[in-house]
């Protein structure tokens, strides 16, 4: 087939051979004689790709793909031409048919297959190799379900005499049972009526009872798929766990076969008196019930799925933090809670009520017994909060600030008031701040009453210069003239105004005092009451000499004092304290160096400052491992003896942490113990060992040994396994903490995020590269685990940030800037281009980004458009049914042009595909130069079926295969490892070389810095990924200059995809530069349609909806139509969720007032709807009003149809607007409203192949 490319050198093309086996395909370098000849210029790749993803296995001459990683790979998209390629036979049309022999309780019991008929009569007779189904030369290829019941009725044939017992007969024919329904086996008659079902998952039910004391009592539903209505009566009646329950049901009687792990939870449930627990047994139970039910029901039991359970039983919990408000002297003025609320959804709001002496005193009452009791959960006013691993360190705070309410301070010495450290810096000494005026009221005759002639009006002040204070005598017009004077300084903003009886300028203040007292001195000598100024007189003369006050540096007309954030935070040792166990070979860069003096400063701040935490959000490629092990190093050669220290993370990262720990340190510098996986085998305690109390009153059976630790002084450890075990965990005190790609504990609701917050640690390190990735909460969460309470409560915080890119008034741009200022003493983020790292140069080649379109890209292209512009014509079809399809297709067609439909590569020549495909013409084009030059390039893309296709042009112009490596964190070890030496491979080839690599491939551990050219065939949808993929050759020991290519196909008459996508890529990535923005990927709302199609299609495309398009729209069109229309009309608007929006279909929010939007469709015209969506508005307001606090909402219903007078009166009487069909037409009218902007509130999501409902 390489003729076809017509070059003079070709490279070699190996034969591949391929043979059935029972073991599977074999295919081999060479053909065999019973075997067939396969395409060999694209089975090595499908191959390679194969072994990558753990499907196919290396022999010495080929590869081994069994049957059932066979069926695994056709099941997969990026995998549908195997087929084709290994000439697999095509699956069968016959169908199994099964029969018995004797019965289910006897030892011979026997299931065999009787044969394989077709629905016309025909009968298979032929032989089998594995699934093949061979009768003469014909094949065919068993069906999925096919062949996982052919395999299980021959693994029942061959089991041992042990098991032909009557349990076993009929758990195998449960199985069997399953898959033969699957299948569409005919059964005899016996196999038809026997029923058995045998579930290997449980549904976990939660009911919460009447609470005794105060304390939950939970009823406890197992139940599973296919479970019979009566299971629960025949599971309760049996006093132990049957291994078969028999279930009389009006079809017959169904038997319940209980499975190994199954059995052991049910057995667990059954120990609970009436399937009911209560105290801390149902307290540790809610928490963590996998501790509770043993090792199996991490098998059984899914977390999504009791994680719902429990929030549809109104089962949630909360944690809490005291909060301490206090005066100069560290006295506690207030005294509170930080209260979080957070559900299986995610956060919700937290809150922070304060407490009266009384109620501090019942909460440590409350709080000291739930300790002393082993209690998880502590019942308090209406919350249940987590009694969590630092909660003997809040009952000691809480304890001594009501030991100091109860005991307050009644000696000030004067050596304390006078001792200048006590107080802020902003305090400059003890004396007389300012000259102080003041009013004093005299008579000019002692000898004769109060009345007006007789009043002299006096002011008092103290001279700069010190001395005795000063009278100046004034009169009733000189006060009169001064209040006219005060009014003129107001106006001109002034602080002071001269008087001219007055020898020094006089605060506006002042001047406002004086005459507001002499005003009503004037005004109650001329009534008729009594006037006695001798109280007002005595205290006038004792402030005759000013008290001495705390001269403040006020800053009032010039900046006297300036704050830079928190003085004791910032002040970092310019040079950190380096360990000394860094091997000689190694050695911190100079930003290494910085953020080891930033995080060791921060650290022995713990005491004086509380500082209990930081996150370390540098870019990827600086080296934060290495900066952390170094801290680690540092920290146990200063105090030897010191808690250990634990790193959550990945396992994948995990390995990466014991590999940087073995090659920067010297032996022994960092003892450490792997805690998850097989690591955990000999730190187990057995359950005969578990003491029966924890087991039967508390449920708890999953622990570690004591001492486990051992010597290690640092423990990796994954988020599951510290979920698991977070009682052995939580038990141990913690040093340092780490939580590497802290992104997993974003979610305060989260299992993992509460396990990681429950630890006893004396300082909390977040690592993470993308603090912030969708909102602010992200980062309020993190600081949330380092510094609990700093940013205050979660829904106070909502309400007063906004990310800066979402900030709009001035006041909302200075929180920014007041939320910068509270976080940066305690989080540290640098990016490559602002340290010095010694790198070489990062080059972006320009040239590339304006590849000029193909003809027959023009032509596709155009097709494409006009197909989707005809998708509402009744009798066109098209695959574009709305513009989400349409921009993935233009998506590949700049990068692989080729009709709709033909997503299979098939070769053609270079020089006919180069001539279509620019982006291929540039790329061979740029790597001979790369060739030329000896150097290696990348090439990142994601879709399989280009990978392939590069792999094929690339061999072909080159002579040199590439090698294609996808893959993700969820891989295996082994297959991590397996990449990791093919990678290794690359980097150690010399000369030129091309590697092609899936983004999803470099999530972590991926390092090829031999490579220096870095090419983006096709771009992902978030920028800081695409830069992520840069850096794996970008980064610490790349010795050469980095060139980034963004291929872009681009028309000079109109924006393409490509152009597009680039333009949006590079808006977001300029976002990202602020820490508080993220970046967030580009969504199909950023793309208009208008704006990626030739100008002379853009008008046509984006049709107006009309009142009769409305009229015939689905409901969820509807709703979508109704939020653009708000949008419209200036608010702010989300549709919510279709199956749990609480009667509101659409939110519109415009500043502190919003609306909230029932909408309701229907298909027949002039009905009229009742009062079904006011009900349901209204219901959901005070949702709405708790979620968005602050927003004063009206209530909506509109309607395509009309509304009857029972929907009217009841709108009127519960304050709900009603807009039918004419007030919809009306809106419609005058807000331009089109089809496009309602599918982009519609299709939210690029996989979007639905609406989001």
């Amino acid at each position: 087939m390489f003729k076809l490319f017509k070059r003079a050198k070709e490279p070699d093309v190996t034969s591949w051979g391929r043979v059935w086996s029972p073991a599977g395909v074999v295919l081999t370098r060479h053909l065999a004689a019973d075997g067939v000849n396969v395409e060999g210029s694209l089975v090595e790749g499908y191959l390679t790709q194969l072994a990558d993803d753990g499907l196919a296995g290396q022999t010495d001459d080929g590869f081994l793909l069994d049957w059932d990683s066979l069926y695994g790979a056709l099941e997969r998209s990026d995998y549908a031409p195997l087929r084709e390629i290994l000439r697999l036979p095509s699956f069968t049309e016959t169908r199994p048919a099964l029969r018995s022999s004797h019965s289910l309780s006897d030892r011979d019991f026997a299931i065999a297959l009787d044969g394989w008929h077709s629905d016309e009569g025909g009968e298979f007779r032929g032989a089998f190799t594995g699934p093949v189904m061979a009768d003469g030369p014909a094949e065919a290829l068993m069906r999925p379900a096919q062949w996982d019941l052919f395999k299980a009725v021959v693994a029942f044939s061959r089991r041992s005499e042990d098991e032909r017992t009557d349990v076993v007969n009929r758990q195998g024919w449960g199985r069997i049972r399953k898959l033969a329904l699957e299948a569409g086996a005919r059964l005899d008659d016996f196999l038809y009526r026997s029923v058995v079902v045998s579930p290997e998952k449980l549904h976990i039910g939660l009911r919460r009872s009447v609470n005794v004391s105060d304390d939950h009592v939970v009823e406890i539903e197992p139940g599973f798929d296919g479970a019979p209505s009566d299971w629960l009566d025949a599971f309760d009646r049996a006093r132990e766990i049957r291994d078969r329950y028999d279930i009389v049901t009006p079809e017959g009687i169904v038997q319940v076969l209980v499975t190994p792990k199954v059995r052991t939870v049910l057995r667990e449930i059954k120990r609970l008196p009436g399937r009911r627990v209560a105290g801390s047994r149902a307290q540790a139970f809610l928490l963590n019930p996998y501790a509770a039910l043993g090792a199996d029901a991490v098998d059984v039991i899914e977390e999504a799925q009791f994680e719902q359970a429990r929030e549809d039983a109104g089962l949630d919990y909360e944690r809490f933090v005291p909060v301490f408000e206090r005066d100069a002297a560290g006295y506690p003025v207030r005294v509170g809670l930080l209260i979080e609320t957070a559900v299986a959804s995610g956060p919700t709001a937290s809150e922070s009520p304060w407490l009266n002496d009384d109620e501090l005193s019942a909460f440590v009452k409350a709080l000291s017994r739930a300790l002393a009791l082993g209690h998880q959960l502590l019942a308090w006013q209406g919350y249940d909060l987590v009694v969590q691993g630092d909660a003997e360190q809040h009952l000691k705070d809480l304890t001594a600030a009501l030991a100091q309410r109860q005991t307050p301070p009644t000696l000030v010495s004067y050596a304390q008031v006078h001792d200048l450290s006590g107080y802020s810096a902003r305090i400059e000494s003890i004396g007389v701040e300012k000259p102080y005026h003041s009013a004093y009221i005299a008579k000019k005759n002692e000898g004769e009453g109060w009345f007006p002639d007789n009043v002299l009006p006096v002011v008092v002040y103290q001279p700069k210069d010190g001395g005795e204070p000063v009278a100046v005598p004034t009169s009733k017009p000189a006060i009169e003239k001064l209040r006219k004077d005060v009014q003129a300084a107001e106006a001109k903003g002034s602080a002071e105004l001269d008087v001219p009886w007055l020898k020094d300028p006089i605060s506006l203040a002042d001047a406002n005092e004086i005459v507001t007292t002499f005003e009503e001195v004037f005004s109650a000598v001329g009534s008729d009451k009594p006037f006695d100024p001798e109280r007002g007189q005595r205290e006038r003369r004792e402030e005759r000499r000013p008290k001495k006050q705390l001269v403040l540096r006020a800053n009032i007309q010039a900046l006297e004092y300036e704050e830079m954030r928190r003085e004791a935070l910032q002040a970092v040792p310019a040079q950190p304290k380096l360990p000394t166990s860094i091997r000689p070979e190694f050695a911190l860069l100079p930003h290494q160096q910085e953020g080891l003096a930033w995080m060791q400063h921060l650290f022995s701040l713990q005491t004086d400052y509380q500082v209990r935490g930081a996150i370390l959000a540098d870019d990827m490629g600086l080296g934060k491992t290495f900066q952390l092990l170094a801290l680690m190093a540092w920290l146990l050669e200063r105090e030897p003896d010191m808690d250990p220290m634990l790193v959550v993370a990945p396992v994948s990262l995990l390995e990466n942490w014991a590999e940087e720990a073995n090659k920067f340190f010297e032996p022994g510098a960092l003892p450490l113990l792997t805690a998850y996986g097989e690591g955990l085998t000999g730190l187990r305690v057995p359950r005969v060992q578990i003491d029966q109390r924890l087991q039967t009153e508390d449920g708890l059976v999953k622990f570690l040994k004591p001492d486990w630790v051992g010597d290690a002084k640092v423990v990796l450890t994954t988020y599951e396994t510290l979920r698991d075990l977070e009682f052995s965990f939580a038990a141990q005190k913690w040093s340092l903490m780490v939580c590497d790609e802290a992104q997993r504990i974003k979610n305060p609701a989260a299992m993992v995020t509460r396990a990681a917050k429950k630890q006893n640690v004396a300082f909390k390190i977040a690592c993470t590269g993308t603090p912030v990735e969708n909102t602010l909460a992200d980062m309020w969460c993190l600081f949330d685990y380092v510094q609990p309470g700093l940013l205050g409560a979660l829904n106070d915080f909502g309400q007063r940030y906004r990310k800066p890119i979402e900030a709009r008034t001035e006041e909302e741009k200075a929180r920014v800037e007041e939320l910068r200022a509270r976080i940066s003493p305690q989080i540290l983020r640098r990016l490559k281009t602002q340290v010095d790292t010694g790198l070489p140069p990062k080059i972006v080649v320009e040239d590339c980004r304006q590849l000029p379109i193909s003809g027959i890209q023009r032509n596709l292209y155009a097709n494409a458009v006009d197909s989707f512009k005809k998708r509402n014509e009744p009798n066109h079809t098209t695959p574009f049914k709305n513009h989400l399809g349409l921009l993935h297709y233009l998506r590949l067609v700049c990068t692989d042009p080729r009709p709709y439909g033909l997503s299979v590569f098939k070769p053609e020549s270079p020089s006919a595909y180069r001539a279509k495909s620019p982006k291929l013409d540039w790329l061979l084009r740029q790597l001979h130069e790369i060739k030329a030059k000896g150097e290696k390039a990348i090439v990142f893309c994601e879709f399989r079926e280009i990978q392939r296709l590069l792999q094929h042009y690339i061999e072909a112009e080159f002579g040199l295969r590439p090698d294609i490596i996808n893959g993700d964190t969820s891989a295996s070890s082994s297959h991590v490892a397996s990449r990791q030496k093919r990678i290794k491979s690359f980097q150690d080839s010399p000369g030129f070389g091309v590697l092609v690599l899936s983004p999803v491939a470099v999530g972590f551990g991926v390092n090829i810095q031999a490579a220096n050219h870095v090419i983006h065939y096709s771009r992902t949808w978030n920028p800081a990924k695409e830069d992520q993929a840069t850096d794996r050759a970008y980064r610490i020991n790349q010795k050469k200059p980095v060139y980034v290519y963004y291929p872009v196909v681009h028309a000079p008459d109109f924006t393409t995809f490509d152009v597009k996508l680039d333009q949006l890529l590079g808006y977001k990535r300029g976002l990202a530069e602020d820490m508080l923005n993220g970046a967030g990927d580009v969504a199909p709302a950023d793309f208009n349609i208008a704006d990626v199609v030739p100008d002379s299609q853009s008008a046509s495309i984006d049709e107006r909806i009309t009142l009769d398009m409305a009229l015939r729209m689905g409901w969820q069109h509807f709703e979508c139509l109704v939020g653009a229309l708000w949008s419209k009309r200036g608010y702010d608007c989300y549709r919510t969720p279709g199956t749990s929006d609480n009667g509101v279909d659409v939110v519109a929010i415009d500043g502190h007032r919003g609306q909230l939007i029932q909408a309701k469709t229907s298909g027949t015209e002039g009905i009229r709807l009742g009062w079904e969506a006011v009900k349901e508005v209204v219901a959901g307001e005070a949702f709405y009003r708790r979620r968005h606090p602050g927003v004063t909402f009206e209530k909506v219903c509109i309607t395509n149809q009309f509304f009857n007078r029972q929907a009217q009166e009841n709108a009127t009487l519960n304050c709900v607007e009603l807009l039918d069909q004419k007030h919809l037409g009306e809106l419609l009218d005058r807000h331009r409203v089109t089809m496009l902007e309602v599918e982009r509130m519609l299709f939210v999501e690029w996989n979007s192949g639905e609406p989001v409902i």
